[in-house]
Protein backbone atom coordinates (compact mmCIF):
# COMPACT_ATOMS: atom_id res chain seq x y z
CA UNK A 1 0.00 0.00 0.00
CA UNK A 2 2.83 2.75 0.77
CA UNK A 3 4.40 1.62 -2.64
CA UNK A 4 0.93 2.77 -4.20
CA UNK A 5 0.53 5.35 -2.23
CA UNK A 6 4.38 6.26 -3.24
CA UNK A 7 3.93 6.07 -6.90
CA UNK A 8 0.31 8.03 -7.01
CA UNK A 9 1.90 10.95 -5.05
CA UNK A 10 5.03 11.03 -7.34
CA UNK A 11 2.48 10.74 -10.32
CA UNK A 12 0.37 13.31 -9.17
CA UNK A 13 3.11 15.79 -8.10
CA UNK A 14 5.08 15.32 -11.77
CA UNK A 15 1.60 16.43 -13.30
CA UNK A 16 1.60 19.58 -11.54
CA UNK A 17 5.12 20.45 -13.08
CA UNK A 18 4.25 20.30 -16.42
CA UNK A 19 2.89 23.58 -17.84
CA UNK A 20 -0.79 24.26 -16.68
CA UNK A 21 -3.01 23.81 -19.78
CA UNK A 22 -6.63 25.31 -19.69
CA UNK A 23 -9.09 23.95 -16.64
CA UNK A 24 -5.36 22.54 -14.37
CA UNK A 25 -5.27 24.51 -11.52
CA UNK A 26 -2.65 23.28 -8.20
CA UNK A 27 -2.64 24.89 -4.95
CA UNK A 28 -1.60 24.34 -1.75
CA UNK A 29 0.56 25.53 1.25
CA UNK A 30 3.65 24.38 3.80
CA UNK A 31 2.61 25.76 7.24
CA UNK A 32 5.17 25.06 10.42
CA UNK A 33 6.02 26.34 13.20
CA UNK A 34 7.32 25.38 16.85
CA UNK A 35 6.02 26.02 20.08
CA UNK A 36 7.04 26.27 23.69
CA UNK A 37 5.16 25.77 27.25
CA UNK A 38 5.68 28.55 29.60
CA UNK A 39 3.50 27.10 32.24
CA UNK A 40 4.84 27.04 35.93
CA UNK A 41 3.19 23.50 36.11
CA UNK A 42 1.94 21.42 33.11
CA UNK A 43 -1.21 19.37 33.28
CA UNK A 44 -0.62 15.78 35.35
CA UNK A 45 -1.21 13.59 32.12
CA UNK A 46 1.56 14.56 30.13
CA UNK A 47 3.86 12.53 31.98
CA UNK A 48 5.62 15.93 32.80
CA UNK A 49 7.67 17.25 35.98
CA UNK A 50 6.79 20.66 37.35
CA UNK A 51 8.70 23.69 35.80
CA UNK A 52 9.00 26.15 32.72
CA UNK A 53 10.15 25.88 29.44
CA UNK A 54 8.48 22.40 28.69
CA UNK A 55 9.02 21.80 24.86
CA UNK A 56 5.10 21.49 23.25
CA UNK A 57 6.08 20.84 19.58
CA UNK A 58 5.79 21.66 16.15
CA UNK A 59 2.43 23.91 16.09
CA UNK A 60 2.23 26.15 13.55
CA UNK A 61 -0.04 29.25 15.90
CA UNK A 62 -1.65 29.06 18.72
CA UNK A 63 -5.57 29.54 19.11
CA UNK A 64 -8.95 28.32 17.92
CA UNK A 65 -9.11 30.36 15.08
CA UNK A 66 -6.15 31.19 13.56
CA UNK A 67 -3.94 28.24 15.03
CA UNK A 68 -3.05 25.03 14.18
CA UNK A 69 -0.54 22.49 13.79
CA UNK A 70 2.18 22.49 10.93
CA UNK A 71 0.49 21.19 8.15
CA UNK A 72 1.64 20.16 4.22
CA UNK A 73 -1.24 20.26 1.75
CA UNK A 74 -1.25 19.80 -1.93
CA UNK A 75 -4.44 19.73 -4.33
CA UNK A 76 -4.31 19.75 -7.90
CA UNK A 77 -7.79 20.21 -10.09
CA UNK A 78 -8.44 19.64 -13.71
CA UNK A 79 -12.38 20.85 -15.13
CA UNK A 80 -12.54 19.86 -18.89
CA UNK A 81 -15.77 20.40 -20.91
CA UNK A 82 -16.78 16.86 -20.21
CA UNK A 83 -15.31 15.94 -16.99
CA UNK A 84 -12.29 15.74 -14.73
CA UNK A 85 -10.19 15.26 -11.30
CA UNK A 86 -9.94 16.56 -7.90
CA UNK A 87 -6.71 15.46 -5.54
CA UNK A 88 -5.75 16.52 -2.60
CA UNK A 89 -3.06 14.99 -0.63
CA UNK A 90 -2.41 16.60 3.31
CA UNK A 91 0.18 15.71 6.35
CA UNK A 92 -0.93 17.03 9.51
CA UNK A 93 2.43 16.00 10.86
CA UNK A 94 5.10 16.74 9.51
CA UNK A 95 7.30 14.41 11.09
CA UNK A 96 4.78 11.26 10.85
CA UNK A 97 4.34 8.86 8.05
CA UNK A 98 4.27 10.74 4.50
CA UNK A 99 2.63 7.95 2.83
CA UNK A 100 0.27 7.17 5.42
CA UNK A 101 -3.27 6.20 3.34
CA UNK A 102 -5.20 8.85 5.63
CA UNK A 103 -3.43 11.31 3.57
CA UNK A 104 -5.09 11.17 0.56
CA UNK A 105 -8.00 13.34 1.56
CA UNK A 106 -9.53 12.93 -1.28
CA UNK A 107 -8.98 11.46 -4.78
CA UNK A 108 -11.77 11.39 -7.74
CA UNK A 109 -12.41 11.31 -11.29
CA UNK A 110 -16.29 12.87 -12.78
CA UNK A 111 -18.23 12.78 -16.18
CA UNK A 112 -20.17 15.87 -17.26
CA UNK A 113 -23.33 15.50 -19.02
CA UNK A 114 -26.29 17.84 -20.87
CA UNK A 115 -23.22 20.81 -20.08
CA UNK A 116 -22.87 20.17 -16.63
CA UNK A 117 -26.89 19.96 -15.22
CA UNK A 118 -25.78 16.01 -14.00
CA UNK A 119 -22.65 14.92 -13.18
CA UNK A 120 -20.89 11.58 -12.04
CA UNK A 121 -18.62 11.40 -9.36
CA UNK A 122 -16.05 8.71 -8.42
CA UNK A 123 -13.40 7.84 -5.73
CA UNK A 124 -12.64 8.77 -2.97
CA UNK A 125 -15.39 12.20 -2.76
CA UNK A 126 -14.70 16.01 -1.81
CA UNK A 127 -18.11 17.97 -1.92
CA UNK A 128 -17.79 20.65 -3.88
CA UNK A 129 -21.47 21.76 -4.23
CA UNK A 130 -23.43 21.00 -0.80
CA UNK A 131 -20.89 21.74 2.01
CA UNK A 132 -22.44 23.66 4.82
CA UNK A 133 -21.43 27.21 5.07
CA UNK A 134 -21.20 28.18 9.14
CA UNK A 135 -17.34 27.59 10.76
CA UNK A 136 -17.93 23.42 11.04
CA UNK A 137 -18.45 23.17 7.29
CA UNK A 138 -20.15 20.19 7.43
CA UNK A 139 -20.05 17.54 4.70
CA UNK A 140 -19.53 14.16 3.47
CA UNK A 141 -15.98 14.62 1.88
CA UNK A 142 -13.69 11.54 2.35
CA UNK A 143 -16.32 9.08 1.90
CA UNK A 144 -15.36 6.04 -0.85
CA UNK A 145 -18.05 5.76 -3.44
CA UNK A 146 -20.29 7.31 -6.30
CA UNK A 147 -22.51 10.57 -6.26
CA UNK A 148 -24.98 11.65 -8.56
CA UNK A 149 -24.98 15.94 -8.83
CA UNK A 150 -27.39 17.10 -10.03
CA UNK A 151 -27.30 21.12 -11.26
CA UNK A 152 -31.30 21.84 -12.82
CA UNK A 153 -31.13 25.90 -12.78
CA UNK A 154 -27.77 28.34 -11.66
CA UNK A 155 -28.90 28.41 -7.98
CA UNK A 156 -29.67 24.71 -7.18
CA UNK A 157 -27.81 21.40 -6.65
CA UNK A 158 -29.31 18.22 -5.55
CA UNK A 159 -26.68 15.48 -5.12
CA UNK A 160 -27.21 11.26 -4.10
CA UNK A 161 -24.12 9.09 -3.04
CA UNK A 162 -23.99 5.71 -2.44
CA UNK A 163 -20.37 4.86 -0.37
CA UNK A 164 -18.52 3.40 3.01
CA UNK A 165 -19.10 6.56 4.40
CA UNK A 166 -17.23 5.94 8.01
CA UNK A 167 -19.71 7.74 10.74
CA UNK A 168 -16.68 8.08 13.26
CA UNK A 169 -15.69 10.93 11.09
CA UNK A 170 -18.14 12.95 12.50
CA UNK A 171 -17.69 11.99 16.53
CA UNK A 172 -18.73 13.71 18.95
CA UNK A 173 -15.07 14.61 20.23
CA UNK A 174 -12.05 12.23 20.06
CA UNK A 175 -12.02 12.18 23.76
CA UNK A 176 -14.94 10.01 23.84
CA UNK A 177 -13.88 7.44 21.50
CA UNK A 178 -12.16 5.16 24.28
CA UNK A 179 -13.92 2.18 23.72
CA UNK A 180 -12.58 -0.69 23.73
CA UNK A 181 -15.07 -3.18 23.46
CA UNK A 182 -15.68 -6.02 20.97
CA UNK A 183 -18.82 -5.05 20.04
CA UNK A 184 -17.43 -1.73 19.14
CA UNK A 185 -14.10 -3.43 17.37
CA UNK A 186 -16.85 -5.14 15.79
CA UNK A 187 -18.53 -2.31 14.54
CA UNK A 188 -15.59 -0.34 13.29
CA UNK A 189 -14.09 -3.15 11.18
CA UNK A 190 -17.43 -3.38 9.33
CA UNK A 191 -17.38 0.63 8.84
CA UNK A 192 -13.72 0.11 7.29
CA UNK A 193 -14.10 -2.16 4.55
CA UNK A 194 -17.13 -4.43 5.36
CA UNK A 195 -20.04 -2.39 4.57
CA UNK A 196 -23.58 -4.04 4.21
CA UNK A 197 -25.57 -3.30 1.46
CA UNK A 198 -28.65 -1.77 2.99
CA UNK A 199 -29.73 2.13 3.66
CA UNK A 200 -26.46 3.24 5.78
CA UNK A 201 -24.59 3.06 2.58
CA UNK A 202 -26.70 6.25 1.20
CA UNK A 203 -27.19 9.82 1.36
CA UNK A 204 -28.68 12.95 -0.56
CA UNK A 205 -27.71 16.60 -0.08
CA UNK A 206 -28.81 19.94 -1.75
CA UNK A 207 -27.92 23.35 -1.69
CA UNK A 208 -29.95 26.51 -2.52
CA UNK A 209 -28.02 29.80 -3.08
CA UNK A 210 -29.31 33.54 -4.68
CA UNK A 211 -27.75 37.02 -4.17
CA UNK A 212 -28.91 37.59 -0.80
CA UNK A 213 -28.62 33.44 0.93
CA UNK A 214 -27.54 30.23 0.92
CA UNK A 215 -29.22 27.55 1.76
CA UNK A 216 -27.53 23.87 2.95
CA UNK A 217 -28.93 20.89 3.90
CA UNK A 218 -27.72 16.97 4.21
CA UNK A 219 -28.64 13.63 5.34
CA UNK A 220 -27.24 10.14 5.45
CA UNK A 221 -29.54 7.66 6.20
CA UNK A 222 -27.63 5.62 8.52
CA UNK A 223 -28.74 8.91 10.67
CA UNK A 224 -26.15 11.86 10.17
CA UNK A 225 -27.77 15.14 9.08
CA UNK A 226 -26.33 18.92 9.12
CA UNK A 227 -27.52 22.25 7.91
CA UNK A 228 -26.60 25.59 7.35
CA UNK A 229 -27.71 29.08 6.42
CA UNK A 230 -26.00 31.84 5.15
CA UNK A 231 -26.54 35.57 4.64
CA UNK A 232 -24.63 36.80 1.22
CA UNK A 233 -26.85 40.63 1.31
CA UNK A 234 -24.37 42.84 2.98
CA UNK A 235 -20.72 43.47 1.84
CA UNK A 236 -17.96 42.45 3.85
CA UNK A 237 -19.89 40.84 5.90
CA UNK A 238 -20.07 36.90 6.67
CA UNK A 239 -22.58 35.27 8.79
CA UNK A 240 -23.12 31.80 9.10
CA UNK A 241 -25.13 29.15 11.65
CA UNK A 242 -25.72 25.50 11.14
CA UNK A 243 -25.75 22.01 13.14
CA UNK A 244 -24.85 18.89 12.61
CA UNK A 245 -26.29 15.47 14.18
CA UNK A 246 -25.01 12.13 14.72
CA UNK A 247 -27.84 9.12 15.23
CA UNK A 248 -26.21 6.74 13.55
CA UNK A 249 -26.37 3.26 14.62
CA UNK A 250 -23.08 2.46 14.27
CA UNK A 251 -21.89 4.96 16.09
CA UNK A 252 -23.47 3.76 19.20
CA UNK A 253 -21.56 3.26 22.42
CA UNK A 254 -21.72 0.22 23.96
CA UNK A 255 -20.84 0.70 27.88
CA UNK A 256 -17.15 1.62 28.86
CA UNK A 257 -15.59 -0.73 30.50
CA UNK A 258 -15.05 0.24 34.19
CA UNK A 259 -15.72 2.61 36.89
CA UNK A 260 -15.21 6.25 37.73
CA UNK A 261 -13.08 6.99 41.16
CA UNK A 262 -16.33 6.93 42.94
CA UNK A 263 -17.60 3.53 41.62
CA UNK A 264 -19.91 4.29 39.03
CA UNK A 265 -20.35 3.01 35.75
CA UNK A 266 -19.11 5.19 33.00
CA UNK A 267 -22.07 5.92 30.57
CA UNK A 268 -22.25 5.98 26.94
CA UNK A 269 -22.34 8.78 24.28
CA UNK A 270 -25.61 7.47 22.26
CA UNK A 271 -25.71 10.86 19.91
CA UNK A 272 -24.97 14.12 19.78
CA UNK A 273 -25.68 17.70 17.88
CA UNK A 274 -23.41 19.93 17.67
CA UNK A 275 -24.73 23.74 16.66
CA UNK A 276 -22.25 26.71 15.83
CA UNK A 277 -22.16 29.96 14.14
CA UNK A 278 -19.81 32.82 13.24
CA UNK A 279 -19.75 36.27 12.27
CA UNK A 280 -16.98 38.72 10.64
CA UNK A 281 -17.04 41.95 9.57
CA UNK A 282 -14.14 43.06 7.41
CA UNK A 283 -13.41 47.07 7.62
CA UNK A 284 -10.65 47.56 6.34
CA UNK A 285 -8.00 47.79 7.82
CA UNK A 286 -9.48 46.39 10.76
CA UNK A 287 -11.01 42.72 10.37
CA UNK A 288 -13.31 41.02 13.26
CA UNK A 289 -15.21 38.54 14.52
CA UNK A 290 -16.54 35.69 17.04
CA UNK A 291 -17.43 32.00 16.36
CA UNK A 292 -19.47 30.44 18.57
CA UNK A 293 -20.16 26.09 19.31
CA UNK A 294 -22.86 24.72 21.41
CA UNK A 295 -23.07 21.04 21.98
CA UNK A 296 -25.79 18.70 23.10
CA UNK A 297 -25.27 14.96 24.17
CA UNK A 298 -27.09 12.01 25.53
CA UNK A 299 -25.22 9.92 28.27
CA UNK A 300 -22.09 11.58 28.53
CA UNK A 301 -19.86 11.02 30.89
CA UNK A 302 -17.74 13.41 31.93
CA UNK A 303 -14.71 13.60 34.68
CA UNK A 304 -11.94 15.98 35.07
CA UNK A 305 -9.41 14.74 32.31
CA UNK A 306 -12.50 13.74 29.74
CA UNK A 307 -14.57 16.74 30.04
CA UNK A 308 -15.11 18.80 27.10
CA UNK A 309 -16.94 22.00 26.78
CA UNK A 310 -20.56 22.48 26.54
CA UNK A 311 -20.05 25.52 24.16
CA UNK A 312 -16.85 27.94 23.06
CA UNK A 313 -17.34 31.75 21.91
CA UNK A 314 -14.49 32.50 20.29
CA UNK A 315 -13.86 36.48 19.03
CA UNK A 316 -11.45 37.52 17.37
CA UNK A 317 -10.11 40.83 15.77
CA UNK A 318 -7.37 41.89 13.38
CA UNK A 319 -5.63 45.25 12.70
CA UNK A 320 -3.43 46.03 9.67
CA UNK A 321 -0.92 48.43 10.30
CA UNK A 322 0.77 48.36 6.69
CA UNK A 323 0.80 45.40 3.57
CA UNK A 324 3.98 44.05 5.75
CA UNK A 325 2.30 44.03 9.77
CA UNK A 326 -0.51 43.30 11.02
CA UNK A 327 -1.48 42.90 14.89
CA UNK A 328 -4.36 39.77 15.96
CA UNK A 329 -5.95 38.93 19.41
CA UNK A 330 -8.13 35.72 19.53
CA UNK A 331 -9.96 34.70 22.62
CA UNK A 332 -11.28 31.46 23.37
CA UNK A 333 -14.06 30.98 26.45
CA UNK A 334 -14.33 27.43 27.44
CA UNK A 335 -17.91 26.55 29.03
CA UNK A 336 -18.14 23.27 31.34
CA UNK A 337 -20.92 21.32 31.20
CA UNK A 338 -20.86 20.73 35.01
CA UNK A 339 -18.68 23.45 36.56
CA UNK A 340 -18.68 21.17 40.00
CA UNK A 341 -16.12 19.32 37.43
CA UNK A 342 -14.42 21.91 36.01
CA UNK A 343 -14.56 25.68 36.31
CA UNK A 344 -15.09 27.53 33.08
CA UNK A 345 -11.54 29.40 31.36
CA UNK A 346 -10.49 31.43 28.71
CA UNK A 347 -7.46 31.43 26.95
CA UNK A 348 -6.03 34.89 24.72
CA UNK A 349 -3.70 34.67 22.26
CA UNK A 350 -2.37 37.71 20.69
CA UNK A 351 0.65 37.81 17.64
CA UNK A 352 2.20 39.75 15.22
CA UNK A 353 2.08 38.74 11.36
CA UNK A 354 4.46 39.45 9.19
CA UNK A 355 3.15 39.18 5.47
CA UNK A 356 6.26 39.24 2.87
CA UNK A 357 3.11 39.01 0.62
CA UNK A 358 0.36 37.60 -0.70
CA UNK A 359 1.49 33.97 -0.22
CA UNK A 360 4.26 34.26 2.71
CA UNK A 361 3.71 35.00 5.85
CA UNK A 362 5.28 34.77 9.54
CA UNK A 363 3.23 34.43 12.87
CA UNK A 364 4.89 35.22 16.00
CA UNK A 365 2.64 34.34 18.99
CA UNK A 366 1.78 33.76 22.79
CA UNK A 367 -1.10 32.21 25.03
CA UNK A 368 -2.15 32.37 27.78
CA UNK A 369 -4.51 30.52 29.91
CA UNK A 370 -6.49 31.09 32.86
CA UNK A 371 -6.15 27.11 33.38
CA UNK A 372 -2.97 25.78 31.96
CA UNK A 373 -3.98 22.33 33.71
CA UNK A 374 -5.97 22.42 30.94
CA UNK A 375 -4.47 24.62 27.92
CA UNK A 376 -0.96 25.46 28.98
CA UNK A 377 0.64 29.38 28.57
CA UNK A 378 2.58 28.65 25.51
CA UNK A 379 4.47 30.47 22.82
CA UNK A 380 6.13 29.72 19.69
CA UNK A 381 6.18 31.23 15.81
CA UNK A 382 5.33 29.96 12.61
CA UNK A 383 6.11 30.58 8.89
CA UNK A 384 3.78 29.48 6.21
CA UNK A 385 4.26 29.67 2.09
CA UNK A 386 1.35 29.14 -0.04
CA UNK A 387 1.34 28.09 -3.52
Amino acid sequence: MKKILATAAAAVLAAATLSAGEGLKVSGFVRGGLSDDISDMVAADAGSKEGDNNLIGNTWVGGDHWGGSSRFRFRTEYDGDNGGVDFRYQRKNLSMNWFAEDNISWAMAYAKFFDGAIMVEGGKLVDNYTAADDDNGADFTGATGVRLVVHPVDSLYITFMGSDLNPAVYDYDAKYTTETSADYDAKKARRQGNPKFDHNLFSATARFENDAFAIVGGAHFSGIFYGSFSLKAVENLTFAVGFQSNYSNWKNRTKLEGNDSDGNDLKKLNHFTLVDANLEYDADPVLFGVVGYTYFADDLYIDKKQDGDFAQVIPYIQYSLSDITALRVESTLHISRDSDVRDHFATVTPSVVFNASKKADVDVWLTVSTEPDYVHHATGVGVRYKF
